[in-house]
């Protein structure tokens, strides 16, 4: 349960990856990479901001990471379209909010519970239009009266009637920052003392909107190059009409064997590929013998973060043939002298598409035929690994918070139930001998 603490109290903040240093190579939606997907200049209406201010937020607000966090948020907010409230179980407009957040006087009614249901579903009913809204919270639901299973269902079923109507998407940005004051356990039996702690811990920012409206924010407002404590993130969104372009690559390091483009395909549209045969070597055993080939791919207008991306355990191979994903790499990372990076480029150059990662794939068996990958929709590793059904050995957690996972997971649903599928797109490469 969630009491009032004193404004003494510190700063919020976490880590999932348990890192200390923002991973840029693994953020895609960074101010030099949004790609902007209309000629038309795109405007945000009015921009919402929600702080939580529940009393479990006291103890990050003498953290600098956090501090400087939500005044860079606002300082590139600042216009006459911005909104800004506090928010726990209740909505409380501040129009001096960002004076209070520096000066620690961030006290309403209500401060000792946090209603995340509440706290979204607000959220989500006034991104209607160009308009954006942006929630600072700590992430622990705290509301004794309601079971967090049946705030998780109600948080699904929110989202999703809000997506049926407004084809919104949702950024989950995961902080850390300093925490100094008292934490107090929801699993806790009654009588529970809080405990004093000083130490990093996590926080979050989520961004909810139209993909115009979110690029835009993370371009100019939300800039994640920009925050220091960044950790990690998530994005959520409709998948309707999500088309990836993609072409074998006849050259470069990641060939390893024999074939060539069948027939006339282009060399920038390459979909089959045939005379293939194994990579040898002298005195290698027949077990190592293997075929390999690089697959690039046009992911620049994409929503989805780079670190699920290049993370393989997301593709899934079809077991018809014999392939397995082995790395993704993105071209910006390979070395400028590289076969494959000046290949890509002058692919890049040549036709209308932006190749921005390769796939690699190898086989050692079952070479032929029709190879067919997937990307799942799977739930991120990240806030599964997070979230936490047990918060009473606090002292040295760093990096997870109570029900963080019950919460996302009925905002995953939702757009689950709503795209009904669990792929976002198929690759398909046919191969002969």
């Amino acid at each position: 349960m969630k009491k009032n603490i004193l404004k003494s109290s510190i700063f919020l903040i976490v880590c999932l990856i348990a890192m200390c240093c923002k991973p840029d190579s693994q953020v895609i939606n960074s101010k030099k990479q949004i790609i902007e997907t209309s000629s038309k200049p795109i405007k945000i209406n009015k921009i919402n901001f929600y702080f939580e201010n529940s009393g479990s937020i006291n103890g990050y607000l003498d953290g600098d990471d956090f501090q400087q966090t939500v005044r860079r948020i606002l300082n590139n907010s600042e216009s006459d379209s911005l909104n800004t409230s506090f928010v726990n179980t209740k909505e409380y407009v501040q129009p001096n909010i960002k004076d209070k957040i520096a000066n620690k006087n961030i006290r309403t009614s209500g401060t000792g519970n946090s209603d995340h249901k509440f706290i979204f579903t607000n959220a989500i009913k006034n991104t209607t239009g160009n308009n954006l809204s942006i929630v600072v919270t700590d992430g622990i639901y705290s509301m004794k009266s309601e079971s967090i299973a049946l705030v998780e269902v109600d948080i699904e079923d929110a989202f999703k009637k809000a997506l049926e109507v407004n084809e919104i998407e949702t950024v989950v940005l995961k902080m850390s920052s300093h925490f100094k004051g008292n934490y107090y356990s929801e699993t806790s039996e009654p009588g529970y003392k809080a405990i004093s702690i000083d130490q990093e811990r996590p926080y979050y920012i989520l961004l909810f909107g139209k993909k115009e409206i979110i690029n835009k924010a993370l371009a100019e407002i939300v800039v994640i190059d920009d925050l220091d404590g960044y950790k990690e993130q998530a994005r959520f969104f409709i998948t309707k009409g999500l088309k990836v372009d993609y072409t074998v690559l006849t050259k470069g390091e990641e060939k390893k064997g024999n074939f060539r483009a069948k027939g006339h395909s282009k060399l920038f549209d390459v979909k089959e590929i045939e005379d293939a045969e194994k990579f040898e070597k002298s005195g290698l055993l027949l077990k190592d013998r293997y075929l390999q080939f690089g697959v690039a791919l046009d992911y620049s207008n994409l929503s989805i973060p780079n670190n699920y991306l290049i993370d393989t355990s997301n593709y899934y191979v079809q077991d018809n043939t014999g392939y397995k994903v082995d790395e993704i790499k993105t071209v910006e990372n390979l070395s400028k002298n590289s076969i494959s990076y000046k290949w890509i480029k002058d692919l890049n150059k040549k036709g209308s598409k932006n190749y921005s990662h390769i796939l690699i794939v190898r086989a050692k068996s079952k070479l032929y035929g029709d190879l067919k990958i997937d990307l799942n929709i799977n739930f991120p590793t990240w806030i599964a690994e997070t979230g936490t059904a047990d918060d009473c050995d606090i002292i040295n957690d760093t990096n997870t918070t109570f029900a963080f996972d019950r919460l996302m997971n009925g905002i995953s649903k939702a757009y689950e139930k709503v795209n009904n599928k669990n792929k976002f797109f198929e690759l398909e490469i046919n191969i002969k001998p």
